[in-house]
């Protein structure tokens, strides 16, 4: 899974980068991540989830899913809606 750098990670979070680092730090003893090379900027360096953060990932969010959203009082075509909505502001604010 192609990951971004600890500056675009920092950023999406609101944190600094510091802790950013600190975090990819534990989360790659924890064998959660690799860092790789950028592929065109040799100065930067990517943070992608391995198989094993991947499947932690895919676990804790059909955890919280099932938790927090399971019952939201919705009907699918309004989750869906909503969705598409916060896509829509996601994008339009570049976080995509």
């Amino acid at each position: 899974m192609r990951g971004g750098g600890p500056k675009t990670i920092g950023s999406r979070l609101q944190v600094h980068q510091t802790s950013v680092t600190n975090a990819v730090d534990r989360l790659e003893a924890a064998g959660l991540v690799a860092r790789t090379p950028h592929p065109t900027d040799r100065r930067a360096t990517l943070v992608e989830l391995s198989p094993a953060g991947l499947a932690l990932a895919e676990e804790a969010t059909a955890a919280l899913n099932e938790q927090v959203f399971a019952d939201p009082g919705l009907s699918p075509t309004s989750v869906s809606s909503l969705v598409s909505v916060l896509r829509r502001m996601r994008r339009d604010a570049g976080d995509f």
